[in-house]
């Protein structure tokens, strides 16, 4: 739905690969991860990379999507979208929450937006597609995350506050360019 809306071929499924999601997220403006995530740490489970010998991705770091990974990649992404459950937590430290988020600023995007508890699929996936859309017709991350929100709260299906109030935006209040696309 996503690549629809911003007129892109998404890295999906079986392919988005741990390995392929660092290959390619430190040349483009805008990543949008929607997957699993650690209620503790707020990591990310990818993909595993499978061979064909192999049924069961053996070790975690063949999938989990870590802060040291992310730190290690050099992003320059003006926004990134954890469509994540739990993907705003970490440790809490005398400088803040330390987890996924904070470990995607550091490694150079201005803006990461996160849920900071579990989200329920149909409602993030409404939530995502009014959040695109806004982005889309030059509303800046704060502004299309303002109208997401707006747009869930007067949804018969999805007011309740567990569906919208998850979301929070870090960093800056980018604006993204989208060619051809109105």
């Amino acid at each position: 739905m996503i690549g629809e809306i911003l007129h892109t071929v998404p890295l999906v499924g079986k392919q988005a690969t741990k390995d392929e999601v660092l290959r390619r997220i430190s040349s483009v403006a805008l990543v949008h991860i929607a997957a699993h995530g650690e209620m503790e740490t707020g990591e990310i489970a990818l993909a595993p990379k499978t061979t064909s010998s192999s049924v069961n991705p053996a070790r975690k770091e063949d999938y989990l999507l870590t802060m040291k990974d992310v730190l290690k990649a050099q992003i320059r992404a003006r926004l990134v979208v954890l469509s994540c459950c739990h993907s705003g937590r970490g440790e809490i430290k005398s400088e803040g929450v330390v987890g996924i988020a904070r470990a995607f600023l550091g490694a150079g995007a201005r803006a990461v937006l996160v849920s900071l508890w579990a989200i329920d699929d149909e409602a993030t996936m409404e939530f995502m597609k009014v959040f695109y859309q806004e982005l889309v017709h030059g509303r800046s991350a704060s502004e299309a995350l303002n109208k997401a929100m707006k747009s869930m709260r007067e949804s018969d299906d999805f007011s309740a506050v567990r569906y919208w109030a998850p979301f929070v935006l870090i960093g800056d209040d980018v604006t993204l360019e989208f060619e051809g696309i109105n």
